[in-house]
């Protein structure tokens, strides 16, 4: 994907949860049902916790009611939606870009690294694999990954957002496969880039990336399988 059009998908993701943060944020309020699954795989006592595309901190309030004194670092590219984690979560914040090499720079390794519904909102295929790999440079030797991506496209509910992409002056030539544009319909009406990830493309991913799947399960949404969680470590 060229940069131009890298730089206009993810300003139009800016735009959209900058002016959404709070709707957004309040949708988003409540742990989702997956993430009760995902304790079963956590690295033992783990100390320090990244959290990348950490939000509204919906996450960190979650590990924070199940797990004992923990660093929590979080991170995305929405002030607004920082500055709403940083009222409810005990953390470190920090607004970065993380579809840029770089972006994890002097902040250390940690026992887990969480991204969940966050690697589809990255424009182009070889910034998702490099996320992957910036994420596996900084995980501890034990420590474990967990993704999550929406699975949209398997529900007829969440296909009837898909909309045209010359609403965004764009067009199907500009994007890759798998790219699509999405309605919000809540105190207002907005568009968002979102990539479809599905259980291959998150194989073909995490093994390029030189990890290794652990577990994979899909959880979430009204059909209950609407996100499909990936927990990665280290190959042995």
């Amino acid at each position: 994907m060229r940069d131009e059009i890298v730089d206009r998908l993810l300003a139009v993701n800016q735009a959209f949860y900058t002016h959404f943060a709070a709707p957004f944020a309040y949708s988003r309020g409540s742990p989702q049902p997956g993430f009760m699954t995902l304790l079963d795989d956590l690295p033992r006592s783990p100390k320090r916790i990244l959290d990348i595309g950490c939000g509204n901190g919906r996450f960190g309030q979650f590990l924070r009611t199940h797990l004992p004194a923990f660093d929590y670092i979080g991170i995305d590219f929405t002030a607004d939606l920082l500055a709403l984690a940083a009222e409810d979560v005990e953390g470190t914040f920090y607004e970065r870009d993380i579809s840029r090499a770089g972006f994890l720079h002097k902040l250390g390794d940690f026992d887990l690294i969480v991204c969940l519904a966050t690697m589809q909102h990255v424009p182009g295929r070889s910034n998702r694999l490099g996320l992957l790999c910036e994420i596996k440079e900084h995980l501890a030797p034990k420590g474990r990954i967990y993704l999550a991506n929406w699975q949209f496209m398997s529900s007829a509910r969440q296909r009837r957002k898909i909309r045209q992409w010359e609403e965004v002056g764009l067009s199907e030539t500009d994007v890759e496969t798998g790219d699509y544009l999405l309605s919000w319909q809540r105190e207002g009406s907005g568009l968002r880039y979102v990539c479809s990830i599905d259980i291959d493309e998150t194989a073909v991913l995490v093994e390029q990336a030189g990890l290794t799947i652990k577990n994979q399960f899909r959880s979430d949404g009204k059909e209950g399988n609407l996100n499909l969680y990936t927990i990665c470590m280290h190959k042995l």
